[in-house]
């Protein structure tokens, strides 16, 4: 199992927070973000990382190095992260995947048990659904009663949000001949001049034409994303002591 962490963006809701180091470098409790990310991946037995970087990227490579307490990182450097979405920085490694991967998000803080219910759930397609955080940007997930996730999006209708399973915990696992025909979708995008989107678009649109991808739940974890500086507060809050007292 080989993890990817897409770590390219600025995030710029957050303004003056990420002047100078990107998204992924925020700290909690005096570690960034993505040192979280890559403890859980210790935690759970993985050693192979590739790390999508892109705006002040240096900050992360200084940090982390190609070797980090048993981990290799191999980088992979988004130059258009300005321009460009994270379906394309996931793109950019279409070379180098394993058969097996896990995808992550970097704006992520999280207990690590989530990775540990994707891996032991049973299903090689599948992403990780948390509870509703009420943010008011949720990416809601549906699902029949196979599991099998059936709506995807901010924007999915009120009848089916009332109904929705969860929302989009930004942790997946993906085979490679499924992500294969993403980067094949993805790519008509692309050439088609559509750079600035999601990853989990372009996912879900092409499972519903090949392979059903599987919601596994996740609703009881501590998780947040950060996007905002009320995010950020709240983790700092309660999101951090909460995974603290369980771990």
């Amino acid at each position: 199992m080989q993890a990817i962490i897409l770590a390219a963006g600025r995030g710029t809701r957050l303004k003056a927070k990420t002047d100078t180091s990107p998204k992924a470098m925020i700290e909690i409790a005096g570690k960034p973000l993505l040192e979280y990310s890559l403890q859980a991946l210790i935690e759970n037995g993985i050693t192979d990382v590739i790390m999508v970087v892109g705006f002040r990227h240096e900050t992360i490579t200084r940090r982390f190095g190609t070797h980090y307490r048993g981990l290799k990182i191999h980088y992979v450097l988004n130059e258009n992260y300005a321009g460009s979405g994270s379906m394309y920085s996931l793109s950019l490694v279409k070379d180098i995947i394993a058969d097996e991967i896990l995808l992550m998000e970097s704006d992520l803080l999280y207990e690590s048990r989530a990775i540990s219910l994707l891996l032991n759930g049973g299903h090689p397609n599948a992403i990780l659904v948390a509870g509703l955080s009420g943010s008011g940007d949720e990416v809601y997930i549906c699902v029949n009663d196979k599991q099998e996730i059936t709506e995807l999006g901010k924007n999915i209708p009120v009848s089916s949000k009332k109904n929705a399973m969860g929302e989009l915990a930004g942790i997946s696992r993906f085979q490679r001949k499924f992500l294969e025909l993403v980067f094949s979708k993805a790519q008509e995008d692309f050439q088609n001049g559509k750079m600035n989107y999601h990853y989990e678009e372009c996912v879900f649109r092409t499972s519903k034409q090949t392979i059903p991808i599987r919601a596994v739940p996740g609703k009881d974890l501590a998780w947040i994303e950060i996007d905002t500086a009320a995010d950020l507060q709240k983790a700092q809050d309660r999101i951090y002591p909460l995974i603290k007292d369980k771990s």
